[in-house]
């Protein structure tokens, strides 16, 4: 079936009149009389009933007409989808993130979107969960990646990829000799934890009170800001502490600290990318936010 024919079809249709249309479309009426024609006989059927003064559709030219109206609607929106896959994607994307995500999960996925789309700029600005909800809420970002799944229907969210919420030792601590150790045993320990907004700590905490332990009952010696500064701090012996086991990879392999389980306990999360649906109007964060979807249904 031609479709130049077919748009002609439409074109009778909708203007009621073959000399019209050939105005219109610039051909001669004659033209239009053979394409219609000619669409009847591929079709095997008559479109239009030439006794009346009018164009009248008959049953199978009503049923094409339908069909017509979908062809074009797919055409036209094929023809902007390859303008936009003709043209680069280019601009920059402001992103907040929470520690892991900021420092461990973002810089691999930015790096492969920027091998896909070279001209690309990215801006990721590092703080806890509830900054990161907050900064999208307000627009002041484009979209977030944060431990904590936002609220309410204000914002959309999506999982990136899976944490799990461990505890480590210096290798000099009583610990680091075991494999396991039971819940009871962390009373008293010197515990290094991150801030309240944090997303870490908001999990350890909920985590926790579903595993039967108050939080609040265990000995704080330090609270500090971020994740690796947490590390380091058990690094040089001032505390033990629960981290999320995407930060610990580094230290664990080169024996800084041991990862110790504690029996009965296991911290799971997930991390979101979070945005504001109506605010995806630029080609570049649509097309951002698809690559990240597609790269997490691999990993999750």
């Amino acid at each position: 079936m031609n479709l130049e024919y077919l748009k002609t079809y439409l074109e009778v249709v909708r203007l009621g009149s073959f000399s019209e249309v050939a105005k219109k479309l610039s051909i001669s009426q004659p033209a239009v009389s053979f394409q219609i024609q000619k669409l009847e006989r591929d079709l095997g059927v008559r479109l239009i009933d030439r006794g009346q003064k009018t164009v009248k559709l008959t049953d199978a030219g009503k049923r094409l007409f339908r069909f017509a109206e979908v062809v074009e609607k797919e055409r036209t929106r094929l023809m902007r989808d390859l303008d936009q896959l003709r043209e680069e994607v280019t601009g920059n994307i402001i992103i907040a993130a929470s520690t892991i995500p900021g420092e461990i999960l973002l810089p691999p996925i930015l790096g492969e979107f920027k091998a896909l789309h070279p001209s690309v700029g990215a801006r990721v600005d590092i703080s806890d969960s509830l900054t990161v909800i907050s900064g999208v809420q307000s627009g002041a970002y484009d979209l977030g990646f944060c431990g904590t799944a936002p609220e309410g229907k204000e914002l959309d969210y999506f999982k990136v990829a899976k944490d799990e919420i461990v505890l480590i030792v210096f290798p000099e601590h009583p610990f680091a000799k075991r494999k396991r150790i039971s819940l009871m045993e962390l009373e008293g320990e010197p515990l290094i934890f991150r801030e309240e907004t944090s997303g870490t700590q908001r999990s350890l905490k909920t985590l926790l009170s579903k595993a039967g332990v108050d939080i609040e009952k265990l000995t704080a010696s330090l609270v500090l800001g971020t994740s690796q500064a947490v590390v380091s701090a058990v690094e040089a012996g001032v505390g033990i502490a629960f981290v999320s086991n995407l930060a610990i990879k580094k230290s664990v392999a080169l024996g800084l600290v041991k990862q110790v389980a504690v029996e009965g306990l296991e911290l799971k999360r997930d991390f979101y990318c979070i945005y504001r649906k109506e605010r995806v109007v630029s080609r570049l964060l649509g097309e951002f936010i698809a690559f990240v979807q597609a790269r997490a249904e691999h990993v999750i």
